[in-house]
């Protein structure tokens, strides 16, 4: 990792506010694939270490040192990579590991593949992740305190125990609850915090700008200017990675591709003419053969099949 980056990081992960410059570098780093998935390893390693903080005093450059030691011994695998911090018993089964050291806490991590999964945390509430997402779990038993250090999308319903539970994104955006569900989007270099609250009640936002999100509603934090964005109705469409339930009345059909693309996995492509036309209808777990065959019966259209691209074209 280049010094800047690290620097920028420390500052970062210690509670040091970033210059516009430094937002601006780590941005692009993270926009690379090397950045992304070293700094999805770093966010999961601090976790681990137990050194995210809530007070902002601290020492920058001995709390960098101390975390950088944490890591001199990597171990790879395919899907994911993990350090192993000193005193630490890991266990490790395709994908997921725990561990409890002298501190009492648990740690959880799994990494998604292409597909969304469901993970059941080890307080039983169940989170389902989008493809390629990841989420890293902490129980502080002399605390109370249940941690989730999420990057991509995830689907929660968290259960009442009576112990906090907060989800931390990359941009240091929290989803603070007891329990309740909610669906959080918070991609490593995503410049918005998106969540849809199913149940419940939460509260969202930084540690100096957060609001109430409640049931039935979708609030958005933009992490550039640090702003809350005004709490408007859920989309039951942001949902549908999940549910598979997609609802259209007159959206137009780039929005529709763009969404149904997503879910499926695949780039719709649609005649250069056509992207603003309205549409009306409802999907429900569709299939690419179904999206393609509904959308050229209405639109009088042909269309192509590839293994990454639904292709319309007119008669």
């Amino acid at each position: 990792m280049q010094d800047a980056i690290s620097e920028i990081l420390a500052k970062q992960l210690t509670g040091s506010p970033l210059t516009a410059r430094e937002q601006q570098e780590l941005d692009a780093w993270l926009q690379t694939p090397e950045g992304a998935g070293e700094y999805a390893e770093i966010m999961r390693v601090w976790e681990a270490a137990g050194n995210v903080k809530y007070q902002m005093q601290v020492d920058v450059d001995a709390e960098w040192e101390r975390f950088r030691q944490l890591t001199q011994h990597r171990i790879v695998r395919r899907r994911f990579t993990w350090v192993a911090a000193a005193a630490a018993s890991v266990a490790l089964l395709i994908g997921v590991f725990t561990f409890r050291n002298s501190t009492q806490t648990d740690m959880f991590k799994y990494v998604s593949g292409n597909t969304p999964e469901m993970v059941t945390l080890p307080d039983s509430s169940v989170v389902w992740l989008n493809r390629n997402s990841q989420i890293a779990y902490r129980y502080n038993e002399s605390k109370r305190t249940r941690t989730v250090a999420l990057i991509g999308e995830a689907m929660f319903d968290v259960r009442h125990t009576g112990d906090e539970f907060v989800v931390k994104t990359p941009q240091r955006v929290y989803t603070k609850v007891l329990g309740t569900s909610f669906n959080l989007k918070a991609l490593a270099d995503a410049k918005n915090v998106d969540l849809s609250v199913v149940e419940g009640k939460v509260s969202f936002g930084s540690r100096k700008v957060n609001t109430i999100v409640t049931r039935g509603q979708h609030a958005s934090f933009d992490c550039r200017n640090k702003a809350l964005v005004p709490t408007d109705s859920l989309d039951v469409n942001t949902l549908a990675w999940h549910t598979g339930q997609f609802s259209f009345d007159g959206k137009p059909l780039s929005q529709i591709s763009a969404q149904l693309g997503a879910y499926l996995g695949k780039k719709i492509t649609l005649p250069a003419d056509a992207r603003n036309v309205a549409y009306t209808g409802h999907f429900d777990n569709p299939t690419a053969e179904q999206v393609a065959e509904i959308i050229a019966t209405a639109m009088n259209w042909d269309y192509k099949i590839s293994d990454s691209e639904i292709l319309f074209c007119k008669k």
